[in-house]
This record gives C-alpha cells, structure tokens and sequence, in this order.
C-alpha cells in the first residue's frame, strides 16, 4: 500500500502507532511515480519536499505518540533512479 493513495492517513498512523512497541520506529518511503486516477487529491501536484511534509503532519496529528519525526531524502538526484525521500 503506498501512502500517496491513503483515504483516511490518520487513521492508520494511529494504528500504526498502537501496535508499535514503544521506543519502536516507522519509516515511512514514498517515489515520486504515482497514478493521478488514484492518488488522493493533496498529493497530487505536490513536490517530494510537500510529500515529505504531508507524511510528517500524518505522523504528528495522527495522535500516535510519534515523537522526533524526521525526514531524509534516498534519492540519487542525479537523473538516475527514482526519487525515494523517507520520513
């Protein structure tokens, strides 16, 4: 399941976050490919810097617990390979 076609993305960070044991960490990756037909519309038009973004506010308003949210971006940046940023 990717998270650039989540309908309730709350919702599953919360859960996320129950299940998790404690001191435990998500990590959440996402490309820069998609399909417009079935991403939600906040992702759609967005850079890797929103996406980035996007996928911290989940985690911080989900309720969770989730605490040091960070972001790092995997990609070559160099017109090879995809773009894979990580939050």
């Amino acid at each position: 399941l990717s998270i650039d076609y989540l309908t309730k993305p709350l919702d599953v960070m919360r859960e996320i976050g129950r299940v998790l044991k404690p001191g435990g960490k998500v990590a959440v990756l996402f490309s820069n490919r998609l399909f417009l037909s079935k991403a939600v519309g906040l992702w759609t038009g967005a850079d890797d810097v929103d996406h980035a973004y996007t996928v911290g506010s989940y985690l911080h308003y989900s309720n969770g617990g989730f605490e040091q949210i960070q972001a790092e971006d995997l990609s070559t940046r160099k017109g090879r390979g995809r773009n894979r940023p990580i939050v």
